[in-house]
């Protein structure tokens, strides 16, 4: 591994629009949030304009790696029972309706036994035809370990070129364009010469200083026509799938701000240059055999192997709706009676499959509760300040952007006892900072370790084995502490300027803007209860760098109870409640709304403001606080068989659970969005007698109330969308977690705070770590696309999936599976492509 690299001068060619083909190529890669907001992102975002399986065959040749689960489930499930001839029926027929005509043929004259004796001998092998990178070629030709070292290269430098300030010491280019920065970089490391890629700075200073010039050059260098350059180069980003999703969420953030941004473009440039280095160092007709094949366009069908496994994956969900269907019909009314009494309590929790099962819990504990189902930011899109920060975090879904900025404030203080208490706040995290700047510098921290490392002994000690409830507002959950703050939502005032030159506050007229597009949405204009608690959800863990993941995705990776009291609030202004009455929503005065935020972790459930409630309704939030509690004990008795602790006594479950919280060796403090497997917009009534078991997210929506379909529109656009990339990540963490999850959580280092790798080095990891779907013995999700079952007329639905192109593709391509309950739940009619509808059997 010794060649010189050859300096020949290039130019450019300048036929080729090779910006349009990068372009697309980028647009196939799904962003990546950073650790401190980490969302669920659909990991196929870049691919809905294709049919499903049309995208696994593509997937599978540009990532070496299956988008299908092993055979060897469908072979479970079929011992099991779960699985009949009917649903391998319907999903043949599915099938063909989903076809394309590159495969089409594949599926004829296909029957349940050609399915059965396919299973009996299927191994789920990759496809033929995958696309390589010339360091495939290299490690395949010449030996060695050219792809990983290309990782390790760029994976080191994109970590010191997007470093949050972690490091001591910058990179000096991290002010120029990332291309350029690399380039300014690169004609001076000498690692990769020390490998054996002599004279690759040399190569490097050839190239222009223009990325895309540089582009031009190099895919010249390489040969590819340019009908095939697109796989090429999507082959390209994903083997370095982390870091260009990390860069693809920073050009997506810039986007959304109407900021240009090609940084995944140079990238990409980036990437090639490492190939086309290689291919000048590697030369040579072994190499240039194997490499055509880099370079071929996809042009071959879908094999009978790709289009029989799919099948079978269309009959395993086919068998999931089957049973759901039976049970939604079973309990089916004739009516859905309209709220007649106003109940105590009317809860609303957030449509995240974990509050499922709280809410079954809850209504048991007494008839005088009422639960709801609404997306867990409240239809609040504020970004959120905590006390003493200058900068916040939004808290609304990733699709939107924040209007509001929302200040945390000290309640019952003067504004000298404010200031007071900020300054001790800063001061406070002046020497924190200091402090961890003296142990981690390079000339301090080995002194460091000698003079005062056993000094942590007993705080390890503590940590290891002394197990005390976690609390929220440290690292893992930077939100209200819940003791005695307030939020400045504007009174009755216009935003005004804090302390550090923000303008916060929310305006008063969108303040009855907010609280009646909220009330509208979540189906609650009349009939209320005495207490209405808007339940934000969050969970309690520590030592977790993916705690976000576990919070609420519709606060964007944050727990949900600023939203939450940011909502209460609002709806308790005397002015918002009298401008919502003379729109015909009348909150009587013996309403009163209060935020909660329930700990998914141990399931109980925090009150907040209790202070401000009035002598009228103390009584009533004692009881609603008794009636938590128990199901909160109800719900961790349920879950507890999940958690290892089936066999536990019921009496030590409360505090087993707790421990689980606060264990910084807990790799499962609780399992999260495992299991999702359907959405369900309907009245609560057509769901209540049914056991989810906590696979639905479940939205209430009464479609008779809804004039001109505007919330229906809106489920279909929002949350429906947000449950879909939930539910593909996971799909996709658990069908090929070596691909598209994290890995093994155990051997994880966090990287400059945005990600983490595998081991000691490499490309960050993209999806949910192992231990979040697998028990160590089992699977804990079950990969099925998500069903989603909206009560309302067919036409209303597909009036809405024509005018939303974009969300219409998602069902006619088979990303997601679309149902309408009509008829009191009598009847489900199944969504085909085209804006077609047929009868569902259960």
């Amino acid at each position: 591994m010794n060649t010189v690299l050859q300096n020949d001068p290039v130019l450019a060619p300048l036929s080729v629009n090779w910006k349009s083909i990068a372009q697309s190529a980028c647009a196939k890669v799904p962003p990546l949030w950073p650790l401190e907001s980490f969302v669920a992102v659909n990991p196929f975002l870049g691919l809905s304009d294709k049919s499903f399986v049309g995208a696994a065959d593509l997937m599978q040749r540009v990532t070496h790696g299956a988008m299908l689960p092993a055979p060897a489930l469908y072979q479970a499930k079929l011992h099991a029972g779960e699985l009949a001839d009917i649903d391998l029926e319907v999903a043949i027929k599915l099938a063909r309706t989903q076809a394309d005509e590159a495969w089409v043929n594949q599926l004829a004259g296909l029957t349940p036994s050609h399915l059965k004796l396919w299973l009996h001998t299927a191994s789920g092998e990759a496809a033929s035809g995958a696309i390589h990178s010339v360091a495939d070629a290299a490690d395949r030709v010449n030996g060695g370990q050219w792809v990983k070292f290309v990782e390790d290269e760029v994976s080191k430098w994109c970590a010191a070129y997007h470093d949050e300030k972690q490091s001591a010491w910058r990179m000096p280019w991290s002010s120029l364009p990332l291309f350029s920065a690399w380039r300014e970089s690169s004609m001076r490391d000498l690692q990769p010469e020390v490998l054996g890629l002599k004279g690759f700075r040399d190569f490097v200073k050839s190239l222009p200083a223009n990325a895309l010039e540089a582009l031009a050059v190099m895919m010249d260098q390489l040969g590819i026509e340019p009908e095939a350059a697109e796989n090429y180069l999507h082959r390209a980003l994903m083997s370095i799938s982390g870091w260009a999703g990390f860069v693809q969420f920073r050009v997506r953030e810039n986007g959304m701000a109407g900021i240009a941004d090609d940084s995944l473009l140079q990238l990409l440039v980036v990437r090639v240059a490492y190939d086309a280095a290689l291919l000048k160092a590697f030369d040579g007709p072994k190499l240039k055999e194997f490499w055509v094949g880099a370079s071929a366009d996809i042009t071959e069908p879908v094999t009978k192997n790709l289009a029989y496994h799919y099948v079978w994956q269309l009959a395993a969900e086919c068998g999931y709706q089957r049973s759901l269907l039976g049970e939604i019909g079973a309990g089916a009314k004739s009516d859905v009676t309209e709220q007649k009494v106003a109940k105590a309590v009317q809860a609303v929790f957030c449509i995240d499959v974990r509050s499922e099962v709280f809410r079954r819990s809850l209504e048991s504990v007494s008839p005088e509760i009422e639960t709801l189902g609404f997306a867990g930011f409240f239809a609040m899109p504020i970004e959120f300040l905590p006390l003493g920060h200058q900068g916040g975090s939004a808290r609304c879904p990733v699709l939107i952007t924040p209007k509001y900025k929302v200040r945390e404030r000290l309640a019952n203080v003067t504004s000298a006892e404010e200031n007071e208490q900020l300054e001790t706040l800063l001061q406070g995290r002046r020497v924190r900072h200091a402090w961890n700047a003296f142990k981690t510098s390079a000339i301090s921290c080995f002194s460091f370790v000698e003079t005062a490392g056993l000094g942590f002994a007993v705080s390890l000690f503590k940590a290891a084995f002394v197990k005390k409830s976690a609390a929220r507002g440290g690292a893992t959950a930077p939100d209200v502490s819940g003791c005695g703050c307030s939020h400045d939502h504007g009174d009755t005032h216009a935003p005004k300027e804090d302390a550090f030159g923000e303008v916060t506050g929310i305006p008063v007229a969108d303040q009855v803007a907010l609280a009646q597009g909220a009330l509208k949405h979540m189906g609650l204009t009349h009939d209320f209860g005495r207490i209405v608690l808007l339940c934000g959800h969050g969970s309690e863990t520590v030592n977790n760098p993916y705690a976000a993941g576990l919070d609420c995705g519709a606060c964007g990776g944050h727990a949900g109870d600023a939203n939450a009291r940011v909502g209460a609030t609002l709806l308790n202004l005397p002015h918002v409640r009298k401008a919502l009455a003379e729109t015909g929503v009348e909150i009587p005065d013996s309403t009163w709304f209060m935020a909660g935020l329930h700990n998914t972790t141990t399931d109980e459930v925090t009150l907040f403001e209790v202070e401000s409630v009035p002598t009228s309704h103390q009584t009533d939030v004692i009881e609603l606080q008794m009636w938590l509690a128990k199901a909160a004990k109800e719900t961790r008795a349920k879950r507890a068989p999940t958690l290892g602790l089936g066999k536990v006594e019921a009496g030590s479950i409360d505090g087993l659970v707790g421990e689980r919280a606060a264990d910084w060796s807990q790799v499962r403090p609780e399992w999260g969005l495992a299991g999702n497997a359907a959405f369900i917009a309907a009245p609560r009534e057509r769901t209540q007698h049914i056991n989810l078991r906590g696979r639905s997210f479940l939205n209430n929506y009464t479609y008779s109330r809804d004039e001109g379909w505007a919330t229906l529109e809106l489920i279909l656009t929002a949350p429906v969308i947000v449950a879909s990339w939930i539910n593909l990540q996971y799909y996709a963490s658990t069908v090929n977690n070596a691909k598209f999850g994290s890995g093994n959580k155990v051997t994880h280092n966090v990287v400059g705070t945005l990600g983490v790798c595998q081991g000691n080095g490499g490309d960050l990891k993209t999806g949910l770590p192992l231990q979040s779907v697998h028990d160590g013995e089992k699977w804990m999700h079950e990969p099925l696309r998500l069903s989603v079952f909206i009560e309302a007329p067919r036409e209303a639905i597909s009036m809405i999936l024509e005018k939303h192109q974009n969300v219409r593709e998602l069902f006619d391509n088979g990303w997601l599976h679309l149902f309408a309950i009509e008829e009191e739940g009598k009847s489900t009619h199944r969504y085909l492509p085209g804006l077609n509808w047929e009868l569902a059997e259960a």
